[in-house]
């Protein structure tokens, strides 16, 4: 299994000794050989900016709930329970979870006072472990000012939650066919240090260039260190009480035959560490179309745009795919908790990349012409209701001169 606090550390820039040395990355001691006298610290943080890029994308400017209930009675009890269940802080949780540690996981049920609730739950130092089809928790949470340890076992048959070892809650869930606890995938993984119910995280591609640019950074920052406190080397005088140096304002005088200098690097080693570090950087971008995106001036052309673009809409589109089709069993879960009924539930978010309009509606034209694609499906891809927008064509050209103040008002006299 992957250690959890191990992404934790290097996602927010605490390199650890261990993890520096087992990745070659810059480290140095103190005289004994054990004294850390300086490692790699985060100063570039493509990491950070990548996931919260990624999360604004995921859950999009609005979101749409569609219930299969004509009544629409179904859907306003969801939203109140979203509502009432803070969703909206709660799913940017349960979203940055898995974009950061590529596993994350949130639990539904009922509270004392018999409320529904479904809520995220923090597993950077959570033990996981498979059981059945479901899984056991074990997480450390705050109980009237001291530590308790809290069990949680989910299954699709029952739920049953310890603290400290005492049993203090279990039900039946058999009727709702799912375990109560959640545990989702970011994305496959095959690194075999991962568990195979583990994801991998959204920024692992571009971990090794970003630990590589902070170890070069942290490099070049030694060298500004030798600089600013700088080492002396000082020739024909065995110590000061041998021979006596004089200072007059800057001025150093010495006996006849001493001499002081700077200790230097010696060559041109600031302009190939930066080469270095600029290319990494543009490494990082080619890989992370997001990033690239946030400097426009870095695409040459249209057409390399349109690819970055194609390429980021596939990306949020899995992401979405992952995340929101299990929200959506979820919240058929919530309902069924909250009426005792089954409801197909499907989840629109807006769509956060603009599409080049003028070259989408000529390639569906010129598909019309060669009888691929329907009017309805264009249509509906523009957004339009097919239907609605016929009965209104149907109307114009039936009354091709009427007002729209007059098809109200006659349509407010058949009301009457």
């Amino acid at each position: 299994m992957k250690s959890f606090q191990e992404l934790i550390n290097v996602f927010f820039g605490t390199y650890t000794e261990a993890y520096c040395k087992a990745n070659d990355l810059f480290v140095a001691y103190k005289k004994d050989g054990t004294t850390i006298k300086a490692k790699t610290r985060m100063i570039e943080n493509f990491q950070q900016e990548l996931v919260k890029i990624d999360a604004g994308y995921i859950i999009g400017g609005w979101q749409e709930y569609i219930v299969d209930d004509e009544t629409g009675n179904a859907k306003r009890l969801l939203l109140d329970i979203l509502k009432d269940n803070n969703w909206e802080a709660e799913q940017l949780k349960i979203i940055l979870q898995g974009l950061i540690l590529g596993t994350t996981a949130f639990r539904v049920g009922k509270d004392m006072s018999g409320e529904v609730r479904i809520s995220h739950i923090p597993i950077a130092s959570a033990l996981i472990s498979r059981f059945g089809d479901g899984w056991i928790v074990e997480t450390n949470v705050e109980d009237n000012g001291h530590m308790a340890m809290l069990r949680e076992i989910s299954t699709s048959q029952f739920y049953r939650r310890e603290r400290n070892g005492v049993p203090e809650f279990q039900a039946d869930i058999s009727s709702y066919g799912i375990p109560f606890i959640s545990v989702i995938s970011n994305r496959p993984t095959i690194d075999p240090n991962f568990s195979s119910w583990q994801g991998e995280p959204e920024w692992r591609t571009i971990q090794p260039q970003l630990d590589e640019i902070n170890s070069s950074y942290s490099r070049l920052s030694m060298i500004e260190d030798r600089y600013a406190n700088p080492l002396l080397i000082v020739k024909g005088i065995n110590d000061a009480s041998d021979s006596e140096i004089k200072k007059d304002s800057n001025v150093l005088y010495l006996p006849e035959g001493s001499d002081i200098s700077f200790l230097e690097y010696q060559g041109n080693i600031l302009t190939p560490c930066l080469e270095k570090i600029r290319e990494l950087k543009q490494s990082v971008k080619n890989k992370c179309p997001e990033l690239i995106l946030q400097d426009l001036t870095a695409v040459n052309s249209g057409y390399a745009l349109k690819i970055r673009l194609q390429s980021l809409k596939r990306k949020i589109s899995t992401l979405r795919t992952t995340y929101f089709s299990v929200f959506e069993n979820y919240f058929n879960v919530l309902l069924k908790m909250a009426t005792g009924n089954d409801y197909a539930i499907s989840i629109k978010a807006e769509d956060v990349i603009p599409e080049d309009t003028e070259s989408l509606l000529k390639e569906y034209i010129a598909l019309r012409g060669l009888g691929i694609l329907s009017d309805r499906t264009i249509a509906e891809s523009l957004g339009y209701d097919y239907d609605e927008e016929q009965e209104e064509i149907a109307k114009e050209v039936l009354n091709p001169n009427k007002t729209q103040e007059e098809e109200k008002t006659e349509e407010a006299g058949v009301e009457e």
